[in-house]
């Protein structure tokens, strides 16, 4: 590879890291609010939280707004950020080694592209959804970090440093990868679906300007990439919601992805793999158009 190709390739990944960084953590301030009660209902029994409705008033009469709802924001925050520079590097650069040593179709190197990112993405959402999670719960009950001659020991943090370091100090550095088996899939499957559907719908609202003459077909109006990226978001969480479920109670309760599925299944059923979906489809609206409108935005800068 000669080195301007080099320097094109480099200045394409820097643009995506940075875009992608933007985006995320813009698209986090505005989900994450709705986050912590989908969290709270995946958490909890119905006979805390009966329906999404008790939940956020709870949160609001108990805990106020800033430590209510956004409650351990700054976790996520990074995250999202890093989250989103992954997601958006990894399938750009995935999709042109695709095209440049292969023959496979559009629509292959999506779905390809798409899991790619969506897995190399969920290394770096573990750690900071375990952090995310604990925060989002901790008002709510202390939590049972391990046992000492038959005692047990309770610890309870507000703050993202202590819960750090709480969670190394009782189950070492691998500890912050608590639920990376039930994070991978849901990345690796949601990658697809978000990227896809994205993609494919933008398309297909493309294909609509060949009648109008005010607009090139390349071109896209700010309707259509707001409706793309709102459709990715909600193909995205209606698709792996059962898995982030799992997840959410593997990294609260310290359990393993069986136990954590059987446990969900003996107290909650089916439908406890669904609690919370409702106001996780609602928040993914705003959150992924803003999201791609950012991104795309910053791209043509």
């Amino acid at each position: 590879m000669e080195s301007s190709e080099d320097s094109k390739w480099l200045e394409s990944a820097a643009k995506d890291i940075l875009f992608g960084s933007i985006a995320g953590a813009i698209g986090k301030v505005i989900e994450y609010p709705f986050d912590t009660i989908k969290v709270r209902l995946q958490t909890q029994g119905k006979d805390m939280f009966p329906t999404t409705l008790s939940c956020i008033k709870y949160t609001y009469q108990h805990e106020g707004v800033v430590k209510g709802f956004f409650q351990g924001i700054g976790s996520p925050l990074a995250g999202a950020a890093l989250e989103n520079a992954a997601l958006f590097v990894s399938y750009n650069q995935c999709s042109k080694l695709l095209n440049h040593y292969t023959n496979i179709s559009e629509l292959n190197n999506i779905l390809i592209s798409g899991a790619f990112a969506g897995s190399c993405a969920s290394f770096v959402l573990t750690p900071v959804e375990l952090v995310k999670c604990k925060l989002q719960v901790a008002n709510l009950q202390a939590l049972t970090m391990g046992t000492t001659g038959g005692n047990i020991i309770t610890e309870r943090h507000t703050r993202i440093v202590p819960t750090i370091q709480s969670i190394i100090r009782n189950r070492g550095f691998s500890g912050l990868w608590q639920g990376q088996s039930s994070t991978f899939i849901r990345e690796s499957f949601g990658g697809v679906a978000w990227f896809a559907t994205y993609e494919l719908m933008k398309k297909y609202l493309l294909s609509r300007h060949t009648t109008e003459n005010n607009l090139q077909p390349n071109e896209s109006k700010t309707w259509e990439l707001l409706a793309s990226g709102a459709s990715a978001g909600l193909a995205f969480n209606a698709s792996i919601f059962p898995a982030d479920t799992v997840k959410s109670l593997m990294q609260t309760e310290h359990v393993g992805l069986k136990s954590a599925v059987v446990k969900i299944m003996k107290e909650k059923g089916i439908r406890g793999f669904y609690r919370g979906l409702g106001i996780t489809l609602i928040r993914a609206i705003p959150a992924n158009a803003t999201v791609f409108y950012v991104y795309e935005t910053l791209s043509h800068l």
